[in-house]
């Protein structure tokens, strides 16, 4: 099978090499080698974010049995979708040409952008770097986006987390094209962690990089959660309820509920990851009554209980 690797210039040059290294221990561990690869992109000397070059062909040498795409990724969600715009009219005929040759596709980190910007995710579900998933679902919102999950395959479209969330995806790739003995074997060699479901445990507040709308709401919601409804932001903020819920549609693509939620969640997974505090507790704390309400709540938008979670981040 042959592999292109598609190189966004400034990509994780160490996420690429994880990707191919493990393609090659794959031909090692077997009697003959099972895979080809080759780098590709929009220009010959694709340069990494750590300065490192990576010799690529402009078009792919033969047929692609496997694309995968890796992109630039920035802590500031602005910036990313502003390089990735850029970055879609270079993309697409890769992923054109690839669809038109059956190939498998796979988006690792900020890649699923790409996938979404060419049409092909809609109506499907997908991942992404979970401090992406605001900006993607509001730029997409045909697309199923359940940014909990670390991995997701929908025929033969697979999409990923952040980073190293790579590795868990081009392991489920390999057990999916047959190869299960041989990813367990290079499991064992290449000491890989045992498959991950979700990244929602990896989640955090990243400095502040919002607009002004949304700094002021953040600001409002530092205080008790239990107060947080459309009526009380829209008094914090000095205008009705209806101009407040169309801000809310216009500059951030939500409803005033589903942010409140947010927040709350949000304050959730801080109190379960920093405190000892009982699931109780931290239900009320964070404006719910009714526990079991709450678990279902938070399990419906981590991929797991509470309890699940901060075994989790416990290890």
């Amino acid at each position: 099978m042959h592999v292109a690797f598609y190189l966004q210039p400034s990509f994780y040059s160490a996420i690429a090499a994880a990707l191919v290294e493990t393609l090659q221990t794959v031909n090692a561990v077997r009697a003959s080698p099972a895979f080809s690869f080759e780098f590709v992109s929009r220009v010959p000397r694709a340069v990494s974010k750590s300065g490192i070059v990576f010799s690529a062909r402009t078009k792919p040498s033969r047929k692609v049995d496997v694309l995968v795409l890796l992109a630039t990724a920035t802590i500031d969600p602005h910036e990313t979708v502003n390089l990735l715009d850029g970055e879609l009219p270079y993309v697409t005929p890769f992923i054109d040409r690839a669809i038109e040759e059956d190939a498998t596709i796979a988006a690792i980190c900020a890649a699923p952008y790409f996938l979404a910007g060419a049409g092909v995710l809609d109506g499907k579900r997908s991942t992404i770097s979970w401090w992406l998933k605001d900006a993607t679902s509001r730029r997409f919102p045909r697309v199923r986006w359940q940014p909990s999950r670390l991995v997701i395959r929908q025929g033969r479209i697979y999409t990923s987390g952040a980073g190293f969330a790579g590795l868990d995806l081009v392991t489920t790739m390999l057990v999916d094209l047959g190869f299960a003995k041989e990813e367990r074997m290079v499991r064992k060699l290449m000491v890989l962690p045992p498959m991950r479901e979700f990244q929602s445990p990896y989640e955090m507040v990243l400095p502040e990089q919002r607009e002004p709308f949304e700094k002021k709401l953040n600001a409002v919601a530092k205080g008790s959660l239990e107060e947080l409804s459309l009526d009380f932001l829209a008094r914090r903020l000095g205008m009705s309820p209806r101009t407040l819920a169309r801000r809310f549609s216009e500059e951030l693509g939500t409803s005033p509920g589903k942010w409140v939620q947010e927040k709350r969640l949000e304050r959730a997974r801080w109190l379960l990851e920093g405190t000892k505090l009982d699931i109780s507790e931290i239900c009320h704390r964070v404006g719910y009554h009714d526990v079991p309400s709450f678990s279902r709540l938070f399990s419906r938008t981590t991929g797991m209980t509470p309890g699940e979670y901060r075994k989790h981040l416990r290890g």
